[in-house]
């Protein structure tokens, strides 16, 4: 059977270009919870801007370091060579580079989105970039869930 896109037809909400249903999501993180209400309101922007913005706090406030922000807080807090959170123990190439692919995706979150539609009056994002965002934010907080502070003993 063909697609609506196939068929020249729009496609549904329901139905992705392959014709088959959207990936179901479950629970956000409740980070990303408090900015559903923004969401379903319309202020797509605002949503994004708002988990974006839990997640620098999360990260600011669990390492006590209110003088840094953005990409200058993320690459002091999970940098390669002192990191202050963890996301495993780094002591093999894989890890290194599971730990270093987190924190340059912790640093996109806080360059490409929170920079961004922050200093915009309207930066445009639509319902469906907005959600897939939003599911972003929410994986990117889980994962900080399960960080681990560095001690001098695991350092």
């Amino acid at each position: 059977m063909a697609s609506a896109a196939a068929r020249g037809e729009q496609e549904s909400p329901t139905e992705t270009a392959i014709g088959s249903p959207p990936i179901h999501v479950g629970r956000f993180h409740f980070e990303v919870e408090r900015a559903l209400a923004l969401f379903e309101d319309g202020h797509h922007d605002e949503a994004v801007r708002k988990a974006s913005q839990r997640f620098i706090n999360r990260v600011q406030g669990w390492v006590n370091r209110p003088d840094l922000d953005g990409v200058a807080l993320i690459n002091k807090v999970f940098s390669s060579d002192a990191p202050l959170l963890i996301f495993n123990d780094r002591s093999t190439p894989i890890e290194r580079d599971e730990h270093d692919g987190y924190r340059y995706l912790a640093v996109g979150l806080a360059s490409a989105l929170r920079n961004v539609v922050t200093h915009h009056d309207d930066y445009g994002l639509d319902h469906e970039a907005a959600w897939e965002w939003l599911v972003f934010i929410s994986a990117m907080h889980r994962r900080l869930d399960q960080a681990e502070q560095v001690t001098e003993h695991s350092a």
